[in-house]
């Protein structure tokens, strides 16, 4: 979809919002995470809620046919509507479904140095697609695109498929391509470019110290690739990119996820029409920032931020989710409000065209079950030749 078509007329919006109060529309806004196999109590209130999506992690994850049982049953509560579930599956030290139920995935670094890179992130991306879809995940975050030219950095290295920007496009829009052909949502991170930093946003603030020009010709060049290949959301770092700010004063800079000249590149310059999210607004870079991170949350919603992840604490969940609603009802200009519409319908695009309803991940479930009992699961996932393809593909064992 181009950016044209997917952008949306924010006065329109107005005479359209849906009929829930603020605070729905506001947990529509958010993508929650929570502990545990099971639907829990925490799980419940935030489904209940209206919260538009759901993020696992390892600590969700005990077998495929409990991951899809998870997902259907959270699915079927929300239904009719739909709900997103995503995970971090980029490969190497940050992928949340392992061996020896799922196919290993190496790192971005290894896939970028095959002999073909871009065949072998064909492969990656085909197999992550294949296995996110048969446990009823519908969205990887991954993959980062990031150009890894930091040695010192801490948070990005291996996970990033190359040193330069062309390799990292090239790599990264295969990937994305072959992901979502398997109806799989692709999201490319960490807008826009985290690659140059010394610091992990998860721990402190981080910055990215380049001017416009340097950022035009190094980091932004593969996020441009990613948005070619259709790639369906972007999310954005909480670093602080000075360069990109219209400011001339000597004030901090703004982090990226809650400002409007950032994600107004990648909408306006990028061209970027589709889903743009946040990193987990419970990383220690928005920590103490005036507001707290209510206050980011409206400010990234004032900046066309669509969906902000909150992935641990059900207290911090709330506190976004209030900090919206507020923020919309209490609107005098209308504008929030709009923001706010054209982020839930973005939200809903995404999800017309890759998310799972109640009826189909039961059906998935059920089959994983079923596999189960007949000793045949290793069909669906960790498959024994998908396992072949990527060790081939990418020239080395995956475990590396």
């Amino acid at each position: 979809r181009s950016a044209k078509r997917a952008r949306l007329d924010w006065a329109g919006r107005v005479a359209m919002l849906p009929p829930d109060d603020a605070r729905t529309l506001a947990a529509r806004l958010v993508c929650f995470g929570f502990d545990g196999l099971e639907v829990n109590a925490h799980c419940a209130r935030m489904l209940d809620l209206g919260c538009g999506a759901v993020i696992l992690f390892a600590r969700n994850v005990e077998s495929p046919a409990q991951v899809a049982r998870l997902c259907a049953e959270m699915k079927r509560r929300v239904s009719p509507r739909k709900l997103l579930v995503m995970v971090d599956q980029e490969g190497g030290r940050v992928a949340r479904f392992k061996e020896p139920h799922f196919t290993a995935i190496p790192s971005a670094e290894t896939v970028g140095n095959a002999a073909d890179a871009a065949n072998a992130a064909r492969v990656v991306g085909d197999v992550v697609g294949k296995e996110c879809r048969a446990v009823n995940v519908d969205m990887t975050l991954a993959p980062v695109v990031d150009v890894n030219t930091n040695p010192q950095n801490v948070v990005i290295g291996n996970r990033a498929f190359g040193t330069t920007p062309n390799a990292v496009g090239v790599t990264a829009s295969a990937f994305v391509r072959a992901c979502q052909s398997r109806g799989v949502a692709a999201c490319a991170k960490h807008w826009p470019g985290h690659g140059d930093t010394t610091d992990d946003t998860h721990a402190a603030t981080a910055i990215t110290k380049h001017g416009l020009k340097r950022l035009r010709v190094v980091e932004i060049p593969p996020f441009v690739d990613a948005v070619k290949a259709g790639v369906a959301s972007v999310l954005v770092a909480h670093v602080q990119v000075p360069g990109m700010e219209n400011s001339t004063t000597s004030e901090s800079p703004p982090p990226a996820s809650t400002s409007a000249a950032v994600v107004g590149y990648l909408r306006e310059r990028v061209g970027f029409g589709g889903v743009v999210m946040s990193d987990d607004m419970e990383m220690d870079a928005l920590a103490n920032l005036p507001g707290g991170i209510g206050q980011c949350a409206v400010d990234g919603l004032n900046a066309t931020i669509d969906l902000f992840l909150a992935c641990h604490t059900e207290q911090t969940q709330l506190e976004i989710i209030d900090a919206l609603r507020s923020a919309i009802e209490n609107d005098a200009t209308g504008e929030t409000r709009c923001y706010a519409a054209n982020a839930e319908e973005r939200l809903r695009v995404l999800a017309d065209a890759f998310v799972d309803g109640a009826d189909a991940a039961e059906a998935n479930a059920y089959k994983l079950e079923c596999s189960v009992l007949e000793g045949t699961t290793r069909e669906v996932v960790g498959n024994p030749e998908d396992a072949r393809r990527v060790r081939d593909a990418c020239g080395t064992s995956p475990r590396l």
